[in-house]
């Protein structure tokens, strides 16, 4: 019986592997972006401008947490707010992720008019897109997340795993949800990898599947493009 039971379950592990199906588009992965410094509102930071341990500085603090006037320390520095800044005329906000202490990290710059950098923060990129995602309700992006390197990885899955369906028996639900991957993957992001695996509904008539997404993470910081993938994730429930 065990010899019967092993054979079933090799079986079913080769059809899988036959019939996961994988749309990707490869190329030199990002790892540096411009955005407008709004887009640190959309990440739940304040842009300030004060003193810090003395001297005139630029940097940042969660939303809301310090208004103009305040003073308070942070990791040994001394800093004071002198004005929470929506908007400076020709500056802009340069994202980088790196691979460092075998995690993605993510380092934020502040680019002057003049094209001077300031560094604003260092942060381990998983804890950065998930309080992102948190802030902005993308509760399926939170749920999928997997792991953050130059790379982020989503995992979303429901039910359990049986005969993996061909490609001609996908019901046409899962085949749009392959040419929506393609899609995105060339026109919005130019690199990623997108597979599925369906094993059909359960007793209630419920979906069972495993759908993964590999993306650059730097890409996750553009609000459409995460807007756009949680709502890919959402559909599929």
């Amino acid at each position: 019986m065990k010899e019967k039971g092993d054979l079933r379950r090799l079986a079913l592990q080769h059809e899988r592997a036959l019939n996961t199906f994988v749309r990707e588009a490869w190329g030199q992965i990002p790892e540096e972006r411009e955005t407008k410094l709004k887009s640190l509102k959309a990440w739940g930071f304040d842009l300030l401008t004060g003193l810090r341990d003395g001297r005139d500085s630029i940097f940042v603090a969660e939303a809301g947490q310090h208004k103009v006037g305040e003073t308070y320390e942070e990791e040994g520095e001394r800093f004071e707010v002198r004005r929470v800044i929506e908007d400076l005329k020709g500056a802009k906000l340069r994202i980088r992720v790196e691979l460092e202490d075998r995690r993605g990290v993510i380092r934020a710059y502040h680019r002057s008019a003049e094209g001077d950098d300031t560094l604003l923060f260092t942060l381990p990129a998983g804890e950065l897109l998930l309080a992102y995602f948190r802030k902005r309700g993308f509760g399926k992006l939170v749920e999928a997340f997997h792991s953050s390197g130059l790379t982020t990885e989503f995992i979303q899955s429901r039910g359990q795993e049986g005969r993996a369906y061909a490609f001609d028996d996908l019901p046409a639900k899962w085949r749009r949800a392959l040419k929506e991957a393609q899609n995105m993957l060339h026109d919005r992001v130019g690199v990623g990898r997108f597979s599925l695996v369906y094993f059909g509904p359960n007793k209630d008539g419920d979906d069972r599947y495993i759908v993964t997404w590999l993306l650059p993470t730097i890409h996750l910081f553009d609000l459409d493009v995460a807007e756009h993938l949680e709502k890919l994730l959402a559909a599929l429930d």
